[in-house]
């Protein structure tokens, strides 16, 4: 049977193995029942073991592990205390993402993508869906202030010339929302180099 700490290891693993963690980019979390395992800062993520993730309680305080968190890792623990039906959140740096969040700022609407569907209510490519773009902050207080402002975002939010946080129900929902959501912007960004 897979450990929590095994799964979020191999999510870490393949999200790298995806290009999406550049010079060391990205942080993972997902919750447990003393608050949540996250990814130590400075860490490659294409040679992730178990002894990259620290243990931290729902207020960002390490409780076990070597190295320190990411500033970011407050932003992870803000997650968890706004909604408890959050259990993952895989954050990763791409160019779709990058690129797109400062062309959109306002958000990112999308339309008559099949993929669509594989973010969790939506059952119809004809729907009109929105990608929320927040406008990135170096202090975290203030960056979650942002997401709080803009809740509920179901699958995650684009932050603004910064990349894509993925949020779900399980670390598996994370690793869904998050694969859709950059399938997704690239087809987005592939679109607008032919108008």
């Amino acid at each position: 049977m897979m450990t929590l700490q095994t799964e979020l290891l191999d999510a870490i693993s393949w999200a790298a193995q995806q290009g999406w963690t550049p010079a060391t980019g990205g942080n993972f979390s997902a919750r447990t029942e003393a608050g949540y395992l996250v990814t130590a800062s400075g860490r490659d993520k294409t040679r992730i073991q178990a002894d990259d993730l620290l243990m931290c309680d729902l207020d960002g305080k390490v409780l076990e592990g070597n190295g320190k968190p990411s500033a970011e890792s407050d932003l992870h623990a803000a997650l968890y205390r706004l909604d408890p039906a959050i259990h993952c959140v895989l954050h990763t740096h791409t160019v779709a993402s990058t690129v797109l969040s400062r062309r959109f700022p306002q958000g990112i609407e999308l339309s008559g993508f099949e993929m669509q569907k594989a973010l969790a209510g939506n059952v119809t490519h004809n729907a009109s869906i929105r990608l929320p773009v927040v406008p990135n902050e170096q202090n975290m207080e203030e960056l979650a202030k942002h997401v709080r402002l803009g809740w509920p975002m179901p699958w995650g939010f684009l932050v603004e010339g910064h990349g894509i946080y993925a949020i779900g129900d399980s670390i598996a929902s994370c690793r869904r929302h998050l694969e859709a959501i950059e399938f997704l912007l690239a087809c987005v960004l592939e679109e607008s180099r032919w108008s």
